[in-house]
């Protein structure tokens, strides 16, 4: 592959580069790790984090970081077989009106020449498809959260044939459409009438992945962004009462956040305790773990591949 570093034996160098909200990095962190490391499936891993420059961040989270991530100059310099490019929570209308836009569209470049394969989620994969094709992201109705069913179209990057439906959860507020995404040369792995397009891909050189939703996340990540943004619009920080996640909560757990909601229209108080005394009782499984585990699995193989001819031609 043009631009990509030989690098002796057989490690594979694994990067994050995590832009994540302040409260969202540590968990962000854990979760990929876990994810890359059961996927390896023996091969042996270097994992190394990293953050982009202009994001806003508090102390604690700057702290964090500073001893557990590189700045991003450190990735160009060291290189990576495999990238993964979090989202971040958006702070303008438009994503090339973000202050780190230009950082992103950096990096970008750098990883079309010098990775095997990225995986650019949810925001990023916004992001990193504004820039290569010009496609803007389209504001829904209604935030899309929950957990979905998608099915897959055969046109999978890995080879395998299509399986049955896969779960994932998803979280955001904007689209890319699929007529769009394969009019510009996109391929389309992963779909629903529900919510849209969850997976596609291109060869930009690099296997260029990009993921609408969070297969990464917890069994009760869903839950805690319900939580917070329901905090929110308490604090007056937001102006409609959220939905909670479709596909989710149980029927009980429903019924009584339904019933909280009216409460708090009609001006009821003590709305903060009573939201957690609900969500504290509900158990929650990540159904959707099996299907995370074949995706980042079929993944690593890929880029194994790809990493194992560059290196017999060497």
């Amino acid at each position: 592959m043009i631009g990509l570093a030989r690098r002796p034996g057989k490690v594979l160098e694994v990067a994050l580069v995590n832009n994540m909200p302040d409260q969202a990095l540590a968990a962000t962190q854990a979760q990929f790790a876990r994810l890359v490391r059961a996927g390896a499936r023996g091969r042996e891993i270097k994992w190394r984090c990293y953050w982009l420059p202009g994001l806003e961040r508090g102390d604690v989270a700057r702290r964090f970081l500073e001893r557990s991530h590189e700045d991003i100059e450190a990735l160009y310099r060291r290189g990576a077989d495999a990238l993964i490019v979090t989202g971040s929570e958006p702070r303008a209308a438009r994503l090339d009106h973000e202050p780190y836009w230009p950082q992103m569209q950096t990096l970008v470049d750098w990883a079309r020449l010098h990775t095997h394969s990225t995986i650019w989620s949810c925001l990023a994969a916004h992001a990193a498809t504004l820039h290569l094709a010009g496609i803007e992201r389209r504001r829904m109705p209604r935030k899309i959260s929950g957990v979905y069913s998608f099915r897959e179209t055969g046109s999978d990057w890995s080879g395998e044939e299509p399986s049955r439906a896969r779960l994932t959860p998803h979280s955001r507020y904007n689209d890319l459409p699929r007529a769009e995404l394969e009019r510009k040369g996109f391929h389309v792995a992963a779909c629903s009438d529900e919510a849209g397009v969850d997976m596609y891909w291109r060869e930009e050189p690099s296997l260029f992945v990009f993921l609408q939703g969070h297969p990464e996340y917890d069994a009760d990540t869903l839950l805690k962004e319900y939580r917070r943004d329901v905090l929110r619009y308490l604090a007056g920080e937001r102006d409609d009462y959220p939905a909670p996640p479709e596909n989710y909560f149980g029927d009980e757990t429903r019924r009584r956040l339904g019933m909280l909601k009216d409460r708090v229209s009609a001006g009821a108080c003590g709305a903060e305790r009573e939201l957690s005394e609900i969500l504290s009782g509900e158990t929650r499984q990540a159904d959707w773990a099996r299907d995370t585990a074949r995706l980042y699995r079929n993944w690593l193989e890929a880029v194994s591949r790809r990493t194992d001819a560059l290196r017999n031609s060497a």
